[in-house]
């Protein structure tokens, strides 16, 4: 019996708001080093722990997921940096319910019981599938899928995954 496996890698857009974290950092850390400097040398150690705050939070905010999926279960992994690897979740699609596009009205009957999860690339252009999981997690994992992602799914549970 073969297996099925499929891997895909989805990069994260820039956010707006994680410009304006960069842009803050990188003005703040300006200020304290000319503040530390010209004003009182106490305020370097100001500067020194948002030199250690910009190196902990730039690489967090360029993120790619990674999604790999075996016969049935999709493993998620957010790679920071493309340098560090974090797992977020390991989805077992015996528990789903459904999947189809973002919008769609197959969507409609899972209301707000239901805890929502983003691991997808925030393009608007790009509409990410919403994969609806029962069971006792109840949650609506937004995922960025490929035609081989899908096709591999609907092969797998064909009366649960809609393409629209």
């Amino acid at each position: 019996m073969s297996d099925l496996f499929t891997e895909l890698i989805v990069a994260r857009k820039p956010q707006v708001t994680d410009l304006i974290v960069k842009a803050v950092l990188l003005v703040l850390t300006v200020l304290a080093a000319l503040a530390g400097l010209f004003i009182n040398p106490v305020i370097l150690t100001v500067f020194l722990i948002l030199v250690i705050a910009d190196y902990l939070i730039f690489p967090r905010l360029q993120v790619e997921y990674e999604y790999s999926y075996v016969n049935g279960e999709i493993d998620i992994a957010a790679v920071y940096s493309k340098k560090s690897r974090k797992e977020l979740a390991s989805l077992n699609l015996n528990e789903a319910e459904c999947i189809a596009p973002l919008g769609s009205h197959h969507l409609d009957s899972y209301g707000s019981t239901y805890q929502s999860v983003d691991y997808s690339a925030k393009d608007p252009a790009d509409k990410p599938y919403v994969l609806v999981l029962g069971g006792e997690k109840k949650q609506k994992v937004c995922l960025q899928l490929d035609s081989t992602m899908l096709k591999d799914l609907k092969y797998r549970m064909p009366m649960k995954v809609f393409t629209d």
